[in-house]
């Protein structure tokens, strides 16, 4: 890994006369692991959107290292290992655990179609590869025992896992999680947390976690991010920023505490 820094400077984005996001700035230290905070419509699942490519920047800068990225497309930057999860699980539901982690694999460099027709050795270089790490993401995760099961018959939390092995199979650089625990139940989000931290402590990748479980961030997070409508407010250590005024307000009204 380059554990180069991800920058965004002055980010805007802007849909019509609406700013989802406004004058961001902000540097995710290498390693790290950030939660982004704040109440619904705050701008973070937009935040995520452009700095994964998935969403224009209607002005502003995103740099990984000295890169600037701010026009690279989606599909470039997840060659640069930026890579997301959204808020509902997308999985091929009718296939095995095996095959949708196998396919983040795809992400890795691949053998041309002509090396592919005549079965040169880098296609088969290519194909041990992806399978070598496809069994170690299910290993590391638990997930072996259901690899050659569909993910339709598992559980929603299974999914939420086998989601996660198939963005980690290639190692990535930045990691982008919408609200990866959503729709579970205490034990499952818990359960989430662990495995996030045990990837994390294993293979340190920068991590951004948007994540409206205030406890999941205590537990997870080593800084916040907190956001309203579209402008940051506050930032620093978890608890702190927990225990910022503006953060409160935004989160529970004038005069509510958490």
């Amino acid at each position: 890994m380059t554990q180069a820094r991800l920058t965004v400077e002055d980010l805007t984005v802007r849909y019509g006369a609406l700013q989802a996001v406004r004058d961001i700035s902000a540097t995710f230290q290498p390693d790290s692991i950030v939660g982004l905070i704040g109440p619904n419509g705050a701008g973070k699942t937009t935040l995520l959107n452009a700095l994964s490519g998935f969403t224009d920047i209607t002005s502003g800068r995103v740099r990984l290292g000295e890169r600037d990225i701010t026009r690279l497309s989606g599909q470039a930057r997840v060659a640069l290992g930026i890579v997301r999860s959204f808020q509902t699980v997308r999985l091929l539901e009718d296939e095995s655990v095996f095959l949708n982690v196998a396919l983040g694999c795809e992400r890795n460099p691949q053998p041309t179609v002509v090396e592919q027709i005549f079965s040169l050795p880098r296609q088969w270089r290519a194909r041990r590869r992806d399978l070598a790490a496809t069994y170690q993401i299910l290993d590391t995760l638990g997930l072996s025992e259901f690899a050659g099961r569909a993910v339709a018959e598992l559980p929603y939390a299974t999914r939420r896992l086998v989601e996660l092995a198939r963005i980690l199979v290639v190692h990535p650089e930045v990691v982008l999680l919408d609200e990866p625990a959503a729709g579970s139940d205490r034990a499952e989000r818990d359960l989430m947390g662990r495995t996030l931290r045990q990837l994390h402590a294993r293979e340190p990748f920068t991590m951004i976690v948007v994540e409206h479980d205030v406890d999941v961030v205590r537990k997870l997070c080593s800084y916040a991010i907190a956001l309203d409508s579209g402008a940051m407010i506050a930032s620093g250590e978890p608890d702190v920023v927990l225990e910022n005024d503006r953060v409160q307000e935004a989160y529970f009204g004038v005069g509510h505490r958490a």
